[in-house]
């Protein structure tokens, strides 16, 4: 039997699986490969946002940048910029957000986005703390300002002419409103501190200058106001007329120069001329005083002894011989000699009235006059000698008064202190008569070589410095209770 080939049903279902499978996977290389594409072509896209989003931070980075380094220039300081330099070192400071699976982008373009945001709004900020820094400028500035605007007040009100600082202090103010950063103030009160020194240097120096010159004006017054009244006072004593014309001739012409001084120098020379004729014609009177009132008091003396039955001697002759002296004096020259003639004549007169009118006993009299010491007993001399009293900043007081203490030896301590010029270092003494209880006392003085008349320029504090060898004696002879006429 012939065998005939039948194609078996694998064969036909392989065909047919061919058919069907040689098209699917056409369409699944085209599908695959479009995938790919579109995959790249997203992948491309978000590459290109990504560096977009780069360029805007950097742009924003570098906006910012500038914007501070423009308010670092207009004045604006480090530290007032500090919230923002702090705020954008921290922005650059975050992480970059990474890439997802495959390269795609996982959010950092959202990242920068906001990033450029916040940089972006930090440029606000900084043109916020420029105008910050610059009204804290402007308010401390306009201080300064104030100040001068009262210097400009007090030079006006001393005399001064400011109309050029006026207009500065206007244009300043003016500098300061419409200044817009630290610098632009700054700018506007260059030389502003130092015109409100130089303004009120000046107006101290006007003050100054008018209190000088009316110093001057008041000094070339009183002087003046002195010579009338000694011009008047002269010219009522009928011999002193001719003596004193001259000078009140001076004294007149004088008030002529006044009205027309308009200087310290005018004044200052009024000042001097009127006192020029106006000390001697002073002088001249206070001599005549002085004469006639020692005259007076030799008179009296005489009418003192002759009271108490003391013979006055030849003084009531010497006087009434001086007196046609005296009243034909009419130079101050004149009046000096008689009253050194009555002064020369009187101490003995007056020692003896002293001691008669204290009775019998011991008295110690002490004449500051001319420096001198005596000591009697019952009205008889025992002893004398120079002494040197009291400075004339420490007078010896003038009284009557007994021997309180005596003291061999001393100490003396001074009652000044060490910054006085009148301290003087402990010193001791041999003998000391204390006549008063707050220290004053006749006693020797070892650092003393020279005694008498003139000594007492240079004297004590107020004791009465004796020579060693006279006080030895003195010390032994007085007692507590002896008398002691200091005149």
């Amino acid at each position: 039997m012939s065998s005939i080939s039948v194609p078996s049903v694998s064969a036909r279902s392989q065909r047919r699986r061919r058919r069907v499978l040689v098209p699917v996977a056409s369409l699944l290389v085209v599908l695959f490969f479009s995938g790919i594409g579109a995959t790249a072509a997203v992948w491309r896209a978000q590459q290109v946002d990504l560096s977009a989003a780069r360029t805007d931070r950097a742009a924003a980075l570098h906006t910012l940048d500038g914007a501070l380094a423009h308010a670092r220039a207009d004045g604006v300081t480090l530290a007032q910029l500090q919230p923002v330099e702090a705020r954008r070192a921290g922005i650059l400071a975050e992480a970059e957000i990474t890439a997802r699976a495959f390269g795609f982008e996982g959010g950092e373009r959202g990242h920068l986005q906001h990033q450029s945001a916040a940089l972006r709004a930090l440029i606000a900020q900084v043109d916020t703390l420029q105008a910050g820094a610059t009204d804290t400028a402007r308010k401390a500035a306009t201080t300064v300002v104030d100040q001068l605007a009262a210097a400009i007040d007090l030079a006006r009100k001393a005399g001064l002419d400011m109309t050029a600082d006026a207009d500065t202090l206007a244009q300043t103010r003016a500098a300061l409103i419409g200044a817009t950063s630290p610098k632009a103030v700054d700018t506007a009160m260059i030389g502003i501190p130092d015109r409100i020194g130089a303004v009120q240097q000046q107006t101290q120096d006007k003050l100054a200058a008018d209190a000088a010159l009316d110093s001057a004006r008041q000094a070339a017054q009183l002087a003046l106001s002195r010579a009338d009244r000694l011009s008047t006072q002269a010219q009522q004593i009928a011999n002193l007329q001719p003596t004193v014309a001259a000078w009140v001739a001076a004294i007149t012409a004088q008030h002529t120069a006044f009205t027309q001084a308009v200087d310290i120098a005018g004044f200052n020379a009024v000042t001097s001329a009127t006192n020029a004729a106006a000390n001697p014609m002073n002088a001249l009177l206070t001599a005549r005083t002085t004469a006639y009132s020692d005259m007076a008091s030799a008179r009296q003396s005489v009418q003192d002894a002759i009271g108490l039955k003391i013979d006055p001697g030849t003084v009531p002759a010497q006087l009434d011989a001086l007196q046609p002296q005296l009243d034909a004096a009419i130079t101050t020259g004149a009046f000096q000699a008689v009253s050194d003639q009555i002064n020369a004549m009187m101490p003995p007169l007056l020692d003896r009235i002293g001691i008669a009118e204290l009775g019998m006993g011991k008295v110690i009299v002490i004449s500051l006059d001319r420096q001198s010491l005596s000591a009697y007993q019952d009205g008889k001399p025992v002893l004398s000698t120079l002494v040197t009293t009291g400075r004339p900043a420490l007078p010896t007081p003038p009284g009557n008064y007994t021997v309180l203490r005596k003291n061999h030896p001393w100490q003396m301590v001074s009652d000044f202190p060490r910054s006085s010029p009148y301290w003087y270092p402990p010193s001791w003494v041999q003998y000391t008569l204390w006549f008063r209880s707050d220290g004053y006392a006749i006693h020797d003085a070892p650092w003393r070589s020279s005694y008498g008349p003139g000594t007492e320029a240079a004297g004590s504090h107020g004791c009465v410095n004796v020579p060693m060898p006279i006080m030895e004696t003195l010390f032994g002879w007085a007692d507590l209770g002896t008398r002691v006429i200091v005149h």
